[in-house]
């Protein structure tokens, strides 16, 4: 157990290499945040990770935004979005293969969030989105995973919260983690 703990702790406190700075973002850039939610903490020892909430940069009629999935899909202006991170711990990382032309993400706007975390159920959750937005354009940021594939599948907190939720094992998602690594 003193060795899982050890492990989890020294990934979840690696920095972001190859972060994009702030003056440098763009349209299609991913933006990693270690979160404060509930749910964080499950998320970061589960996926070992320090970033436990992502969205992706958009360019809008009001500039570049942060489109993400937290109560409902919405826009969160980029230094707001950033100020969210616990201890200012975020990252902004782009892919090799970017999107090209404007990002379509209309269809997204307003859709519930998904604390079942499903794909095509009409709701979503944040790294389903960014992960999706990128299927939109021909792209395939990372392989889902099978949430048994995580460690906390097995901690019984998480497997009662699972339950209540209504996540199965085998169940696909895309963790946050999951789209850092594949940068």
């Amino acid at each position: 157990m003193r060795l899982l703990f050890t492990l989890v702790s020294m990934l979840l406190f690696a920095g972001c290499s190859n972060s994009i700075e702030s003056s440098q973002i763009r349209e299609g850039d991913i933006v990693f945040i270690e979160g404060q939610s509930s749910q964080a903490p499950y998320i970061k020892t589960g996926t070992m990770s320090r970033w436990s909430h992502c969205g992706i940069i958009v360019d809008t009629p009001n500039g570049l935004q942060v489109l993400e999935a937290s109560k409902r899909v919405r826009l969160t202006p980029y230094e707001k979005f950033i100020s969210w991170a616990k201890n200012g711990n975020y990252c902004v990382k782009r892919p090799q293969k970017g999107i090209s032309g404007k990002i379509k993400y209309g269809k997204y706007l307003g859709m519930p969030y998904d604390l079942q975390f499903k794909f095509d159920n009409g709701k979503m959750y944040c790294s389903e989105l960014v992960w999706l937005i990128y299927k939109d354009n021909g792209i395939e940021l990372c392989k889902p995973r099978k949430v048994s594939s995580y460690i906390f599948a097995n901690i019984p907190k998480v497997k009662d919260m699972m339950k209540a939720r209504g996540i199965s094992k085998d169940q696909y998602v895309v963790a946050p983690a999951d789209l850092h690594k594949a940068l």
